[in-house]
């Protein structure tokens, strides 16, 4: 009787202290007070000088959480398989000498250990030594399952907790990373300076990540380039083309290419993000350790990441804006270029009761390299001129104004045509480069005498239709303007002109001319026109000849059109 009372009075204390102890590790605390005062009852408990707890990761390897009386560090080793890892044994009992987990128990004096279990998961592992070897009463067996059941959800619950925590602080963070692309991608769009933009989002960086190294690098002309850098160093251009095959945020640690993971951690470099824009990396992004010395998470690098694409992105729209921006201060400046090249050609033509003449000229782009001049020298006396410089657009349009400068300046002198194109010749070869030609035709017409004496230097030979029918090529010359000085000569032609002939000058803009088959309209046509349509007025021949053009070629105009039509009344 007095024995069964004893037992009774022994389990009282023994449910006591199990209610305290639930109590204690129910409340508020964190996981690690759980687990220090679990070794302190048990230790006191049943009477231990060694105690150790086990808690597995997320790996599944058991790792040392706490222990007392036994030496550990933060790189104690890691387990990996544990057996009879459901009930409490004795590590003597297990003779496998393989177990790398049991020899470090024996080896630090443990000689019992009990799963930490909560609804069959198991969390981890306590074990105890005590001072003298031996078994635990079947009392003590029940005590150390109920209190290790009770640590077990305690701490499951407060893993829990964590973990919810955990999840919501992600939660939060992602948020705000959210809420920050959102506002730098509206401040990013209101930018349109690359230096601004590339400020900003460097401060972004240092502030968001907290950063001090970075480097910056953007892919110009199919180059990388330092756009900025804090950098220890230069990096090499053939380097950063090489990286250039990084698709997504990537660590340094992880990078499998041995040459470049140290060549990237030796400069302190952490992990490197591309700058993506329409599945092409336009950009590498390379950040340093941050401030506070802690590792980038998952969520860091999805934030860089998307940073990153925000930022190229407004980069290329600053891009593409300052181009926009380029090309119409250019198509502007091309206007006012056409306008004065306009300004050069005659704004109408002389007229003459013998004479019926018309010209136009038609360029290809805003600006071209034809030109055409008529000239009132006397009442009875004209000049016409026509020249074609090699090339197109802007370059050409400079030199054709330079002709006709040239041309003004020389007219006047009333020296023989050929001495006259001789001297052109000769400017033109000193001032310009080896590349640059020029196609020139020019002549006097005495409407008195009806005789025309002409140059022509290298230019499409000019067609005088004779009132008979005839053909007539005025091809009395020399060589193209530009091309040479010595040793160069020009030959004036010499025509007599009489009522009914019709003199066509033009440029190759007119029989070079082709169609969607990249066949050119030709000479044939040209002269079939001049003989069908010979009896109308020049301005109507003149617009036939446009208009069959229009109709050959469509709206693809490749050159230049110029021409001038001279009938003999």
């Amino acid at each position: 009787m007095k024995k069964l009372n004893l037992i009774q009075e022994k389990t009282k204390i023994d449910v006591r202290s199990l209610f305290e102890f639930s109590k204690v590790v129910n409340q508020d605390v964190s996981i690690e007070f759980v687990i220090n005062f679990l070794l302190l009852t048990l230790m006191g408990k049943l009477v231990c000088n060694r105690a150790i707890v086990f808690l597995k990761n997320e790996n599944e390897e058991f790792y040392i959480k706490l222990a007392k009386g036994v030496e550990f560090k933060e790189n104690s080793p890691k387990f990996k398989f544990i057996k009879n890892n459901l009930k409490l044994f004795y590590t003597s009992a297990i003779r496998e000498t393989k177990n790398t987990f049991i020899k470090y128990l024996k080896r630090n004096g443990i000689q019992f250990v009990i799963p930490l279990v909560y609804r069959s998961n198991v969390l981890g592992y306590v074990g105890l030594g005590r001072f003298q070897e031996r078994r635990i009463s079947k009392e003590e067996e029940n005590y150390l399952n109920s209190i290790v059941n009770i640590a077990a959800s305690a701490i499951q619950q407060k893993s829990n907790r964590e973990e919810l925590l955990r999840l919501n602080r992600e939660l939060d963070k992602k948020i705000h990373q959210m809420n920050t692309l959102f506002d730098l991608s509206k401040e990013f769009a209101s930018i349109l300076d690359k230096e601004k933009l590339l400020k900003l989002f460097t401060l972004s960086l240092m502030g968001q990540i907290g950063i001090s190294r970075y480097g910056i690098f953007l892919k110009e002309k199919g180059l990388m380039k330092v756009m900025s850098s804090r950098l220890p160093e230069n990096i090499d251009c053939e380097f950063l083309n090489g990286i250039c095959n990084f698709r997504k945020p990537t660590l340094t640690t992880n990078i499998s290419e041995p040459s470049i993971r140290k060549y990237l951690m030796k400069i302190g470099i952490q992990v490197i993000v591309p700058m993506a824009l329409r599945d092409e990396v336009r950009g590498i992004l390379m950040l340093g350790e941050k401030m506070n010395k802690s590792d980038y998470s998952d969520s860091d690098l999805e934030f860089l990441y998307s940073l990153g694409n925000v930022a190229i992105i407004s980069l290329e729209n600053t891009r593409l804006f300052q181009e926009a921006i380029e090309k119409q201060r250019m198509e502007d400046e091309l206007l006012i270029a056409k306008e004065i090249q306009q300004g050069l050609l005659p704004k109408s033509v002389p007229e003459h009761k013998c004479l019926d003449i018309s010209a136009v000229n038609i360029s290809s782009k805003i600006v071209g390299g034809d030109y055409y001049d008529v000239i009132r020298l006397t009442e009875d006396s004209f000049v016409f001129a026509i020249a074609d410089v090699s090339g197109k657009g802007t370059p050409a349009s400079l030199l054709m104004a330079s002709i006709h400068a040239m041309f003004h300046t020389l007219i006047p002198l009333g020296m023989p045509l050929s001495e006259l194109v001789k001297r052109m010749n000769d400017l033109i070869y000193d001032n310009t480069s080896n590349d640059r030609f020029i196609t020139f035709f020019c002549g006097i017409l005495d409407v008195k005498t009806k005789s025309f004496k002409y140059v022509n230097a290298g230019h499409n030979l000019p067609i005088l239709l004779k009132g008979n029918g005839n053909i007539v090529r005025l091809d009395k010359g020399g060589v193209l303007l530009g091309i040479a000085k010595e040793n160069i000569t020009y030959e004036e032609g010499f025509v007599n002109l009489v009522s009914g002939d019709l003199l066509y000058i033009f440029t190759d803009g007119v029989t070079e001319a082709m169609n969607s088959e990249n066949v050119e309209f030709g000479e044939n046509r040209l002269l079939k026109i001049l003989k069908d349509y010979k009896a109308l007025p020049s301005k109507e021949i003149q617009n036939i000849i446009i208009d069959s053009l229009k109709n050959y070629c469509g709206e693809n105009q490749s050159d230049d059109i110029t021409m001038l039509i001279v009938k003999i009344l």
